[in-house]
């Protein structure tokens, strides 16, 4: 689905490497992207929804990016949102973290079918259709506790439908995250990546749910 990224620009600003650069389609759509932090370190790829502001995830990019490589896709809304993020992943340089986020969990969801990916994680995640295929890597499912989007209910019914998944819950946050909680989001996705196997997508050994990250 992707010829390569193209009109690729480095800057470094306040000690964050970030590239600006575009991925594009076979049918010739492009889409621009940011990357921020060493290409060398672990990639995450980060689906930002159109509907979200954009300015709390790309701080969520800028803190991770201390530690791993992270791609900032801003989904565009046209219902390819699994191409573009399969575009994304065919910039790492291993396979990678799949975050979704609201309305772009479908893209991460779909994105899991096209390409080998490390994990996924979901926040605050619609329930996929019935049929969707499990994504069949380790899965962490996070919602704000008081959520009204995501209830608790149906949580865990994503959770008891995805094998290989867990379901964290972050305190006093409802349905953003990102401009709720957004250190315990951060921690949360630290955790999650740090506690995944070394080599590829390996089976995730199932534990306790709604543990807290230690």
């Amino acid at each position: 689905m992707v010829f390569g990224s193209s009109g690729i620009w480095l800057t470094q600003t306040q000690g964050v490497i970030e590239i600006k650069s575009t991925l594009k389609l076979e049918d010739g759509a492009t889409l621009p992207y940011e990357a921020l932090g060493d290409s060398g370190d672990r990639p995450i790829v980060l689906l930002a929804p159109a509907n979200v502001d954009p300015g709390p995830l790309r701080t969520l990019a800028e803190r991770l990016s201390n530690s791993f490589f992270v791609e900032l896709i801003p989904m565009p809304g046209d219902k390819r949102g699994g191409d573009w993020t399969a575009a994304a992943l065919d910039q790492t340089n291993a396979p990678a973290l799949v975050v979704g986020y609201g309305q772009s969990c479908r893209a991460a969801f779909v994105s899991t079918r096209l390409r080998s990916i490390k994990a996924l994680v979901v926040v605050d995640a619609s329930l996929p259709h019935p049929d969707t295929d499990d994504p069949g890597v380790s899965t962490l499912i996070l919602r704000g506790r008081q959520a009204e989007r995501l209830t608790h209910e149906d949580a865990v019914t994503l959770m008891n439908r995805l094998s290989g998944s867990r379901l964290y819950e972050l305190e006093d946050c409802a349905d953003d995250p990102a401009v709720e909680a957004p250190d315990a989001l951060e921690t949360a996705i630290r955790w999650f990546m740090d506690h995944l196997p070394e080599d590829g997508p390996d089976e995730y050994t199932p534990g306790p749910t709604d543990k807290n990250p230690e």
